[in-house]
């Protein structure tokens, strides 16, 4: 069970976050589909945004 003061060891966004979303805007410009490639764009900058805040947090 999860305890509330127990901290993630962790960033809450991984890589694999971001290689999806990566991945995800590629094959939505390569196929013309401009709503995937938005999604994998933000995908990717969500998760970036998670790990950086992350990092902020855990140096505090």
């Amino acid at each position: 069970m999860a305890n509330g003061d127990h901290e993630p060891t962790e960033s809450p966004a991984t890589w694999e976050n971001v290689v999806v979303g990566k991945a995800k805007e590629v094959i939505g410009r390569a196929v013309g589909d401009e709503e995937l490639a938005e999604e994998g764009e933000e995908q990717e900058e969500i998760a970036h945004e998670v790990r950086a805040k992350f990092r902020s947090e855990r140096q505090d």
